[in-house]
């Protein structure tokens, strides 16, 4: 039988918890390093501290850690908008704090896990699995900021708030990449001001 054909586990007592926690982490770090194709399940078992027969106990293979780590990955993304969103009140704090608010959380939730986000990119192109969950990933995003836009629609300049949703969170994942991932020509301060700038005058036709 193939070790991807196994049973693998799922963990119950603290001890497994730790185990299987442990080689995930060991497995974005080296995934992030090395890449995923450059990685195999015998280092990622020896930077978990564990055996590889241990590691075929909670994953069938490497590809399988690789699909938990993106779910842990968009999960810290979606946990962190949803609590920026929600921290949010434009109506007392103004629109540029409201905005740079939403900004600055977007850029922590990616500061997290950055090398392991450029081998992301990489997987979209080549696994359809990876894409999917990436693309709802992205879907979520999307309606969170449709629901946002509604709530807040009699500030608005917009009428088509389902268009404005996806033109203000495409703009910001697109430029929060940007600010992350790339070697900028200008401060990422300069180019986060812009970005607030130019979401608030698009959003209401003011700039505060």
């Amino acid at each position: 039988m193939s070790k991807g054909k196994q049973t693998t586990r799922t963990p119950s007592q603290d001890r497994s918890i730790r185990t299987r926690e442990a080689i995930l982490q060991a497995s974005m770090r080296l995934f992030s390093e090395k890449g995923f194709h450059q990685t195999n399940t015998k280092q990622i078992a020896a930077a978990a501290g564990v055996s590889t027969g241990s590691f075929y106990a909670y994953f069938a293979d490497k590809r399988e850690v690789f699909v938990e780590a993106l779910k842990r990955y968009n999960q810290h993304f979606m946990d962190t908008f949803n609590a920026s969103l929600e921290e949010v009140d434009l109506q007392n704090s103004g629109v540029r704090p409201g905005i740079a608010h939403v900004v600055d959380s977007l850029i922590r939730s990616h500061d997290v896990y950055t090398e392991f986000h450029n081998e992301l990119e990489v997987m979209y192109q080549s696994d359809a699995e990876i894409k999917q969950l990436m693309d709802e990933q992205y879907e979520i995003g999307r309606r969170l900021t449709l629901e946002y836009l509604n709530l807040t629609r009699d500030q608005l300049r917009v009428t088509d708030i389902e268009a404005a949703s996806f033109v203000v969170f495409e703009t910001l994942d697109r430029l929060v990449d940007t600010i992350v991932f790339s070697a900028l020509p200008v401060s990422s301060e300069r180019i986060k001001a812009e970005t607030i700038d130019m979401i608030a005058s698009y959003l209401l036709g003011v700039k505060e």
